[in-house]
């Protein structure tokens, strides 16, 4: 059985309905690294328990490299680049992030493609070969993987 984070439900808009709060921004219109300049995507100060922490779900068959602390101002990064800092493994199955742990990127193997959502209501992206940042707030799915 799937466990939901806080932060899972926050990026679903669950936390919003259920709360009766309104305005509240879907995850798909939070985040874009296939088309960073359209603002989607933000550098956020920090996490709190009512900003919650970025996470990744690795619901794959391969193991997904995350980064924990993003330096650059950049959204996207190729690979080699000196942006994504703290890197961590997500094995399948697994997730890193949410609570006081707070992932900022995910990274694409060269040859490889990756297939995730960012909410569970959010049709599913794909990004090739790179380092993707996303918003605190944000429980990135990592749903399949073709290399």
């Amino acid at each position: 059985m799937r466990k939901y984070t806080f932060g899972m439900l926050a990026a679903t808009g669950a936390l919003a309905v259920s709360a009766g709060l309104t305005g509240a921004a879907t995850a798909s219109n939070a985040f874009s690294a296939a088309s960073p300049e359209d603002g989607r995507v933000g550098i956020l100060d920090g996490c709190s328990w009512a900003w919650p922490c970025g996470e990744v779900q690795n619901d794959s068959g391969r193991s997904v490299r995350v980064s924990l602390n993003w330096t650059c101002d950049a959204k996207t990064a190729p690979l080699g680049s000196s942006c994504p800092k703290e890197i961590k493994t997500v094995k399948p199955g697994a997730h890193k992030g949410g609570g006081d742990v707070d992932v900022d990127a995910f990274e694409v193997p060269k040859g490889c493609k990756y297939y995730f959502k960012v909410g569970a209501l959010d049709p599913e992206e794909s990004r090739t070969a790179g380092w993707y940042k996303f918003n605190n707030s944000l429980t990135i799915t990592i749903t399949r993987t073709s290399c």
